[in-house]
């Protein structure tokens, strides 16, 4: 857990130790201070990822708050494993402060009940896997949105070894959440405006995208018009083997991949493989499925995420805008 990796002050006393000492071993960067009164080896800090970071810095609040906040929005989402894009720069926590929505001491206030839609995951308090889901269904630009709400309603692998207390899961937690529950929910929100926001969102949204980086693709399909694809469809090769592609547009016979990081870089997704066979393996599957008279296109995050940029793969692969004509 989180917690146990830090160093608190208040331990330090309690055994009669001086506290002060935590203090000067930060001033020689053998720790580094992420709460008043909390630390963490340096050596341990380097080697976390933003995610993790974060979920340090969440841990030492919930040490040092004399009321366990109920954490919302983002900071939540990134427990339940929901396909969150970045990590936000303060913590976010409820308030039943009708003034709510400030922030202070690395913390953002988000007005909202500390009791309803409020669960204990990993030994913190957050909104409920719902709540989180449809609050930031509410507020986040669309293809975001999309991106947690798809992941809200696909379920976890049986081979996931996802647990509670990691904060950078690579599929979500718990049971997936049905349509109809996340229409209900949706229905609640406070405003009339962020109720038909969520509600397209989810119109929109499919349990079948895999990761972020296909919801967030499929989300400026819709935004640039393009005709939308079938998603996860599995082609026999010629060799037997079965090869499954994110996406596929039967009437013209044109497959579209997402290359993400995390396929090439993380060791868990790589299974072992070293990232150069991971590249020829896609290159063979590539191949293929060119063999079976199938056109492949490809992008990256960062083509993507560039109008221009990804308009351009797309009608390269014989694709265009839905209206627009020839």
């Amino acid at each position: 857990m989180p917690f146990a990796k830090l160093i608190l002050s208040s331990d330090a006393t309690r055994i009669g130790q001086d506290p002060r000492l935590l203090a000067k071993r930060a001033q020689r960067s053998e720790l580094i201070r992420v709460r008043r009164g909390a630390y963490v080896p340096a050596q341990l800090w380097s080697a976390l990822n933003d995610r993790q970071r974060h979920g340090l810095l969440a841990a030492a609040l919930v040490q040092n708050s004399l009321k366990t906040p109920v954490f919302t929005m983002k900071t939540a989402a990134l427990l339940w494993g929901l396909g969150v894009v970045g990590v936000p720069e303060q913590l976010q926590a409820a308030t039943s402060d009708p003034q709510g929505g400030r922030s202070k001491h690395g913390v953002q206030k988000t007005l909202g009940s500390l009791e309803r839609g409020v669960c204990e995951l990993g030994g913190f308090r957050v909104t409920d896997k719902i709540r989180t889901t449809i609050d930031l269904a509410g507020v986040l630009k669309f293809a975001e949105a999309l991106a947690v709400v798809d992941s809200s309603r696909r379920e976890q692998s049986s081979r996931s070894e996802a647990k509670a207390t990691d904060w950078d899961k690579e599929t979500p937690w718990g049971p997936a959440i049905e349509e109809k529950t996340l229409g209900d929910a949706a229905s609640n929100l406070a405003s009339s405006s962020r109720q038909r926001r969520a509600a397209k969102i989810i119109e929109f949204s499919t349990a079948k995208a895999e990761s972020v980086g296909e919801s967030m693709s499929r989300a400026n399909m819709i935004l640039q018009r393009f005709p939308l694809p079938q998603l996860q469809a599995s082609f026999t090769l010629k060799s037997g083997k079965t090869a499954r592609t994110d996406f596929w547009w039967p009437e013209l016979d044109l497959v579209g991949e997402f290359d993400g990081q995390g396929k090439y870089l993380r060791n868990r997704l790589r299974g072992g493989k070293t990232i150069q066979q991971v590249v020829m393996e896609e290159k063979a599957r590539e191949n293929a499925l060119r063999a079976l008279g199938l056109t492949v296109i490809r992008w990256d995050w960062a083509e993507m995420m560039n109008p221009r940029a990804f308009a351009k793969i797309l009608t390269d692969g014989g694709l265009e805008p839905v209206g627009a004509g020839r």
